[in-house]
């Protein structure tokens, strides 16, 4: 339900941008994380580009990606002290609603090359089962966990290449993105998220340039 529900606000998102923006990108995306629960993430991205000049653009987006990349790892227990083993195999997801600047450093006739800062609020589903025991034991028990992470601030650094394929109004475009997400407070007791989460981002995509149209 939750799926369907995002993807109906992912579809009315799209139909206002287009009321407002100068250009539409719809991409496929792929993910790679620091953070075992975010290893490898799919999924798609929806954004719209506002010309300033000839050269710069201000870009938003909203980034919809899953992770089922099964991981097991050791840990010892603050309850007894003991080392445990856990092996689990997750449906998590990452939601990031982002904005970026572009400098054009290429911007020739069909080819534009941007690069720029980018901000980013994001919002992770953990939703995980699997086993857990003791390593020195061969009896296991389920293990089950279900929350959201809120309100993650990222920065990151985009580079884009995109190239003109239909006369002037549809585009190609790759783009990457190096960032860190500022996931968990310094120190926090009972926790063993990381601090800081780093993340290198993809995206293949086709943009839509509305100025254009006649």
């Amino acid at each position: 339900m939750k799926k369907i529900f995002l993807l109906i606000a992912s579809l009315i998102f799209l139909n206002q941008m287009t009321i407002i923006a100068q250009e539409i990108a719809v991409s496929s995306t792929f993910s790679h994380g620091s953070y075992d629960k975010f290893q490898n993430n799919f999924g798609y991205e929806i954004g719209y580009n506002q010309y300033l000049n000839s050269s710069n653009r201000l870009g938003f987006a909203f980034s919809h990606s899953f992770n089922n990349t099964d991981y097991n790892y050791i840990f010892i227990s603050d309850a007894d002290g003991i080392d445990y083993y856990r092996e689990l195999k997750p449906e998590n997801q990452r939601i990031t609603i982002s904005i970026n600047y572009g400098f054009n450093i290429l911007n020739k006739n069909k080819s534009n090359f941007y690069i720029g800062p980018a901000l980013g609020l994001g919002y992770y589903k953990v939703n995980e089962i699997g086993t857990e025991k003791p390593t020195n034991e061969n009896d296991d028990s389920e293990y089950k966990c279900n929350y959201w992470e809120t309100n993650k601030i990222g920065i990151g650094l985009l580079l884009e290449y995109e190239r003109k394929i239909i006369s002037d109004n549809i585009s190609v475009f790759f783009s990457t993105k190096p960032e860190i997400i500022f996931y968990s407070q310094f120190g926090l007791m009972g926790s063993s998220a990381p601090t800081i989460v780093g993340f290198i981002n993809f995206n293949l995509g086709l943009k839509i340039d509305l100025k254009n149209q006649e």
